[in-house]
């Protein structure tokens, strides 16, 4: 019996080799909108995933026995603390526990004076832009982002995501500690 409640805690080594899977698991969602190939493709770099380990910007969501069930990715990008991926087990969605990994990336720019939280995502599907936007993530255009920003949606686009649909939403980090949007987010769960 899984013991309840879930940790957001920053990643250990131990954690790695399983977070291929989790990431798997979350992207299976893509195959019921036409995007199964994103379903398939590949997970995020291992050698990748060590070294924000190491740097302290790999966040675990852990279960009630401390295994991993979800996680967020991030880095510096432009001045701005770039959320690169964010991954919850399919059988652990809907639970807040996004939202939870969103709120440890936001305390971490805040602590470290990043003026903004930024990602690229899908504009039109429900778990992306319109998700981030309940949080007080806004579109900004690519220029306003920055250099690195734009090259992120060239990749995206040389890999196959339509860039009609993609785009950069950033989080101003000049609001108050805790954002109303992201605890309004949480309680209505």
């Amino acid at each position: 019996m899984k013991p309840p409640g879930y940790a957001i805690r920053l990643a250990r080594r131990d954690d790695l080799d399983r977070l291929g899977a989790v990431e798997r698991s979350a992207a299976s969602v893509f195959r019921d909108v036409g995007l199964a190939w994103l379903a398939d493709g590949d997970t995020m770099n291992p050698g990748v995933l060590a070294d924000l380990c190491r740097g302290g910007t790999l966040w675990v969501a852990a279960d009630g026995n401390d295994e991993p069930v979800g996680f967020l990715a991030g880095h510096e990008l432009d001045g701005s603390f770039y959320i690169a991926e964010v991954s919850v087990a399919q059988s652990h969605q809907r639970q807040g526990i996004g939202v939870r990994l969103i709120e440890a990336a936001i305390d971490h720019g805040r602590r470290l004076g990043f003026g903004a939280i930024t990602l690229s995502t899908y504009r039109d599907l429900s778990w992306n832009g319109p998700f981030y936007a309940r949080l007080g993530f806004v579109e900004v255009d690519p220029d306003e982002a920055g250099a690195r920003h734009r090259e992120k949606l060239r990749d995206e686009a040389a890999a196959g995501h339509d860039p009609a649909r993609r785009c950069i939403m950033a989080l101003r980090l000049d609001q108050p500690a805790r954002s109303s949007r992201i605890a309004e987010s949480r309680s209505n769960r």
